[in-house]
């Protein structure tokens, strides 16, 4: 009897946690204060709700204007990707196991940074 009580534990963790990977993670980017007026221009459009949904070993990072970009796992837990957004060529990190959970992008150019927590 107990073993069977302990495999049913067993499988309603592993259910949650396969659920827990796939709800996303909901970020409020804000620029750095250290950006410079250069750094402005994508401002408006990363100050809106973005998403990162995990999916075993990579994320789809999901931008509010419809843009989705694939993630590639790192170390456990740690997403990152380039692409460019609006002409600007973005490093994004997504960080699952950090505490918070952390969203970064940078454009390494200019030396501009946008970083969120998760809500």
């Amino acid at each position: 009897m107990k073993s069977a009580i302990t495999a049913a534990v067993l499988v309603g963790m592993a259910a949650s946690f396969a659920h827990a990977q796939s709800a996303p993670i909901e970020f409020r980017m804000a620029a750095s204060d250290a950006n410079l007026a250069g750094c402005r221009g994508l401002d408006a459009e990363l100050s809106r709700v973005h998403s990162v949904t995990l999916q075993g070993d990579t994320a789809l990072l999901k931008l509010a204007g419809g843009y989705s970009e694939p993630l590639k796992q790192m170390t456990p837990g740690v997403y990152a990707s380039v692409f460019t957004l609006s002409g600007v060529r973005l490093d994004v990190v997504a960080n699952s196991v950090s505490s918070p959970r952390t969203l970064v992008l940078t454009d390494k150019n200019r030396g501009c940074r946008w970083n969120a927590t998760a809500k």
